[in-house]
């Protein structure tokens, strides 16, 4: 299921070049973006509740990916993200601490 998956999204960023933009505000946090999926990194820094962090990793990944796999593989929602976040992770070398769909769905998938 893996392989597929890691397949798929080769051949459809092949040719993308990923475009990373460094926060002017904050040389440690930078935004990384392949098209339809956009990786966040934070700095070390606190939570809002005061708590330090040691940086925050957070991918958005567009629902139209997840739901082009759903439709090829027959598998649920939530482990076709963790294997996109795991593609992302291993193909740009970042560690992904949360992932959502971005931008909302606007009308729900239909399989």
């Amino acid at each position: 299921m893996h392989q597929v998956v890691y397949q798929y999204l080769d051949n459809m960023f092949k040719n993308v070049k990923p475009n990373k933009q460094i926060n002017p505000y904050n040389p440690s946090a930078y935004r990384l973006g392949i098209g339809k999926i956009e990786y966040f990194y934070y700095g070390p820094g606190e939570y809002d509740d005061g708590e330090p962090h040691y940086g925050i990793g957070s991918l958005h990944i567009n629902p139209e990916i997840v739901d082009d796999l759903r439709r090829i593989i027959k598998i649920r929602e939530t482990k076709v993200i963790d294997i996109v976040s795991d593609w992302f992770s291993e193909k740009f070398e970042v560690d992904v601490d949360e992932v959502s769909l971005y931008p909302n769905r606007k009308t729900p998938p239909v399989y």
